[in-house]
């Protein structure tokens, strides 16, 4: 790994990702279970989506461990929830965040460049799949919008942003 972003990155922080589609910065935000109309699955609150035109979502990234080409957190929602909200999956492998359910595993970040922006990477889970994007059809607000998932949809790269 290089030195660069282990010195920057192999520790805690604060900050947000973004979906990199088409060059673009693409934001994450929850989902609600208002983001739908009345046919297709409602989403429960708190999955993690992108799309949208607000900023990403901030995270807590808490270091964990590192192997030669991977960084280990347990990633949070920032705030003062107590207990935190924790990112983990479900049992179909998509991606949200939960208060109530123990959340143990740890995420994965596979740096691909360090770039003037941030960080360029995958995000993996626990056990090494990648977040891919799966198309939500259709969304209440005519964007287009996301929902993340380890064992569908299509690999997305990520651009992770420390807070100044």
């Amino acid at each position: 790994m290089d030195s660069l972003i282990q010195d920057t990155y192999a520790r805690s922080f604060s900050g947000q990702l973004y979906a990199l589609a088409c060059l673009e910065e693409v934001p994450l935000r929850l989902s609600s279970s208002r983001d739908k109309w009345s046919w297709g699955i409602t989403p429960q609150d708190d999955w993690l989506m992108a799309g949208g035109e607000q900023s990403s979502i901030r995270l807590d990234f808490a270091f964990d461990s590192q192997t030669e080409d991977r960084l280990h957190y347990h990633i949070s929602l920032a705030g003062n929830a107590n207990p935190p909200k924790k990112l983990g999956l479900s049992l179909n492998g998509y991606l949200g965040f939960y208060q109530r359910s123990e959340v143990t595993d740890y995420w994965k970040i596979e740096p691909l460049e360090l770039s003037e922006y941030g960080l360029v990477c995958y995000l993996r889970d626990h056990q090494g799949y990648r977040a891919g994007a799966i198309r939500d059809t259709p969304h209440y607000n005519r964007q287009t919008q996301y929902l993340l998932n380890t064992r569908e949809g299509e690999t997305i790269t990520f651009l992770l942003k420390q807070d100044s």
